[in-house]
């Protein structure tokens, strides 16, 4: 039998709020086990005398506070922090019409539209571009939401040099497609790509720490992946997010090494 509990009447704050602070407690004083579902969203709205919509948004507050995280089927975990965070299964397809397409790409849609910038090649990127810094670059930045809620940013950079030695459109057109279309119009146009991806972690800046919904010192991890066409780097697409909400994994790949030749004495 459930106990009912009152729900704190001392502030005038909004009902969510409150039930937010007192499963925030109840997680607190391990009250709900670390690693384990809290109660379904029917109970607690029962246990607590409140609808269901109360519920959620207590919960999703939880959650962006980092305390707990939804995981189907099995409802909303109290986070672990030694847990691992969800696996990414990284990886590009080429169809036979020339089409990209990214492995997880769909779960994305994005929140309002892209912006487009000129931007000057830092010293990291004039490493990478093979040109100097401060040279300008085209610049698509858009922020992306899966169903989760869970964000992540994504920056496509091309520089003006590559978009008029190639005779890509957007020398004119400064707005660049997804990273997919920009793949695909190259491969088409008889510039056949090769790719490399770069995993770090950096602390955001604050644009990104309201952008990503971020809490406390949480890094981020970059993925940053590079398109190469006879030997040179044309694009370079960095995806950020929140590093313990990812957890990016690849093939690993392996090489054999042939014997080495036998010497032979006289």
């Amino acid at each position: 039998m459930v106990t009912p509990q009152r729900t704190p009447q001392l502030t005038p704050l909004p009902m969510w709020r409150q039930l937010a602070s007192h499963l925030r407690e109840r997680i607190q004083s391990g009250a709900f086990a670390t690693g384990q579902p809290i109660p379904a969203e029917r109970r607690l709205a029962d246990e607590y005398g409140v609808s269901i919509t109360v519920v959620r948004q207590a919960t999703k507050a939880l959650e962006a506070e980092g305390l707990v995280v939804v995981r189907r089927p099995h409802g909303t975990i109290v986070r672990d922090p030694h847990a691992r965070p969800p696996i990414e299964h990284r990886g590009l397809t080429l169809d036979a019409d020339g089409r990209y397409t990214d492995s997880g790409e769909a779960a994305w849609a994005d929140v309002g539209a892209p912006s487009y910038t000129r931007t000057d090649a830092t010293v990291w990127h004039a490493e990478v571009f093979a040109i100097a810094p401060g040279e300008p670059m085209l610049t698509r930045d858009v922020l992306q939401q899966e169903q989760a809620g869970h964000r992540r940013t994504v920056r496509l950079l091309m520089p003006f040099r590559v978009a008029a030695d190639l005779n890509t459109p957007w020398l004119d057109d400064p707005h660049l497609p997804g990273p997919t279309a920009v793949y695909g119009w190259l491969q088409d146009n008889g510039h056949p790509l090769t790719f490399t991806e770069s995993v770090w972690a950096r602390m955001p800046v604050s644009d990104e720490t309201t952008a990503l919904r971020l809490t406390g010192a949480t890094p981020l991890l970059i993925v940053s992946r590079t398109a190469n066409t006879n030997g040179r780097t044309v694009t370079v697409e960095e995806v950020g997010r929140p590093a313990d909400q990812t957890e990016p994994a690849y093939p690993l790949p392996v090489t054999t090494a042939r014997p080495a030749a036998r010497r032979t004495t006289r």
